[in-house]
């Protein structure tokens, strides 16, 4: 049981670092789909999807990791045009 407990928390430590890896990712697949996209025809969409980048990476640095992760999923949602 002792030796149960250090292992359970590092495998915890090592599953979080993890969520906080794929932040970025996001974050430039949200901006490469923004770059592929006509700007005058989507500039609703576009303008949108700025904003919930913008929040993403605000709730990334703040460290809230599931926050960022949906704001910048949305954000992908919305630019499958």
């Amino acid at each position: 049981m002792k030796k149960l407990l250090p292992v359970a928390l590092i495998s915890l430590m090592f599953s979080s670092m993890a969520f906080a890896g794929s932040c970025p990712m996001l974050k430039s697949e949200v901006e490469s789909k923004i770059a592929a996209l006509d700007q005058t025809e989507h500039a609703t969409l576009i303008s949108i999807a700025l904003m919930l980048h913008e929040e993403g990476v605000k709730a990334h640095d703040s460290g809230d990791h599931g926050m960022s992760e949906e704001l910048l999923n949305g954000a992908l949602r919305l630019l499958d045009v």
